[in-house]
């Protein structure tokens, strides 16, 4: 995974929400002390995990070069275990070792979106013996995760000991005080002045998560950069209304359901029965899951239970499209035609 610069700790907006998950990582890159080993950190979408992570590697890398810190996710891990097994079975030689001992060799390990890893098996075997490797040598561990360890089904039984056996830290949705943190912090950040009612009309009106707030602060600069005029209350509610206008106040998971499954030109109870339309359904039902995550900020869990399966399903679907998405840039259009159309 590539680490961005752009992610430090001074760019960080701490709440009470994020108090303890930010001074165990600060803690970790500055000194290198481990309250617990290995840290794994838990929350949903948006809440400033990956952020913190990134920021434990870019400061661990300014203070010393010569560092090896592997940072990935677990998809990525996910990926390069599967093509190491298939060059072995295809060339008889010896990637897994290889990538085995890249990872043993590590002096920090960071692993985002660790509940990704839960349904790989084989690469779960892996995982533990290297974590095994450097958690014996008191290497630190740093590990985030949407989904409590305790929650993640088929997950090997000793790494679930592993994770569990350090420091587990759970970050919360901010909160009105923590909301207007954030967006003083932002503001401060590309210099623009605001006013206090301002701040606290935004604040109030919105309980999403770090990431929209981040949105917001966004929209506003622009907004002010393009009328050459100072954010008031007017503007504010504009740029809610505007941020939001998709949001679950005017959304639910059956219109989008249905929007899907007008693209693809298949019937709402082709889409969410199970073994029904083919590899087609499988890709608008994937599609569908992701909408819901992305526009609804619904658990995996509640998503899994729409469609009659479990929260893995839904995981597994909103990273098969995220991907597809990167890889295919006509179905990145496609995903977004169905979200301008949920609104027109």
């Amino acid at each position: 995974m590539d680490i961005s610069p752009q992610y430090r700790f001074d760019s960080f907006a701490e709440g009470e929400s994020s108090r303890l998950a930010y001074a165990a990582c600060k803690a970790v890159a500055e000194t290198g002390e481990l309250h617990g080993n290995p840290l794994v950190l838990i929350g949903g979408t948006g809440l400033g995990k990956t952020h913190l992570l990134h920021s434990i590697a870019n400061t661990l890398r300014s203070k010393n070069s010569n560092l090896k810190v592997i940072c990935s996710t677990a998809i990525e891990f996910y990926d390069e275990f599967a093509k190491s097994m298939q060059l072995k079975k295809e060339n008889n030689s010896q990637p897994i070792e290889e990538m085995s001992a890249r990872y043993r060799s590590a002096d920090v390990f960071i692993l985002d979106d660790f509940q990704n890893i839960a349904s790989k098996t084989y690469s779960q075997h892996e995982l533990l013996q290297i974590f095994n490797t450097l958690l014996l040598a008191g290497k630190p561990v740093i590990a985030a995760s949407q989904v409590s360890v305790s929650d993640m089904e088929n997950l090997n039984e000793s790494l679930r000991s592993r994770l569990t056996g350090g420091l587990t830290i759970q970050i919360s949705p901010p909160t009105l005080v923590d909301r207007l943190a954030i967006l003083r912090k932002k503001f401060d950040m590309i210099r623009l002045k605001i006013d206090e009612n301002v701040l606290l009309f935004l604040a109030e009106r919105t309980s999403g998560t770090a990431s929209d707030l981040v949105g917001i602060v966004s929209n506003i600069r622009f907004k002010v950069m393009q009328s050459n005029k100072n954010a008031d209350l007017e503007m504010a509610a504009e740029i809610l209304d505007e941020h939001f206008s998709n949001s679950h106040r005017t959304l639910t998971m059956e219109a989008i359901v249905k929007a899907v499954a007008v693209n693809y030109g298949i019937s709402v109870e082709t889409l969410k029965l199970k073994g029904r339309g083919g590899k087609e359904a499988v890709l608008a039902r994937q599609a569908a899951m992701y909408l819901m995550r992305g526009l609804l900020n619904k658990s995996f869990e509640y998503i899994g239970k729409y469609f009659n399966r479990d929260h893995s399903t839904a995981l597994y679907a909103c990273k098969s499209v995220e991907q597809k998405m990167r890889k295919d840039i006509s179905f990145g259009l496609e995903i977004k035609r169905i979200k301008k159309n949920l609104y027109e």
